[in-house]
């Protein structure tokens, strides 16, 4: 269930850059943020129905991927966090692979099983909660049966 649509870059010329070089050499530059790997994620934005992408850190496990809604320190969350809410079935590109995956937030003991696994590879997510209010989410994003 690949998805498909008109595809409307990031206003954001960091990010819509570094998806672009991403994805023109399969990851092979643009891959990192902060010395960190990064996966590319790619929604259905939650009003207009285009889909949007952004480089996001890689935390993975058995082929199971956490994207923490962080936006830095920001007050509120990323825009991607309401896209992924609305429209659970997203697509993930690890370097030159593909997935079609389903997200779904997580809660409680496993969302901070997954916090742990996010911290080991980002440190700077507890400093970020730190700064904010609001807690940050984390989606866990696994891999739709073909």
């Amino acid at each position: 269930m690949p998805l498909h649509g008109a595809y409307e870059p990031s206003p954001r010329p960091g990010v819509r850059d570094q998806v672009a070089q991403y994805e023109a050499t399969d990851g092979a530059q643009g891959r990192l943020f902060r010395g960190r790997p990064v996966v590319i994620l790619t929604s259905r934005a939650a009003k207009t129905g285009v889909l949007r992408k952004n480089p996001l850190i890689r935390v993975e496990d058995n082929g199971r991927y956490a994207v923490v809604s962080s936006d830095g320190s920001a007050p509120t969350n990323p825009a991607w966090y309401h896209n992924v809410s609305a429209h659970p079935e997203v697509e993930l590109q690890d370097g030159a692979v593909r997935r079609d995956m389903r997200a779904r937030e997580v809660h409680g003991a496993e969302k901070a099983e997954w916090w742990q696994r996010a911290l080991s590879v980002y440190p700077e997510y507890s400093t970020y909660q730190k700064n904010v209010d609001r807690e940050i989410p984390v989606f866990v994003l696994e891999p739709v049966a073909d």
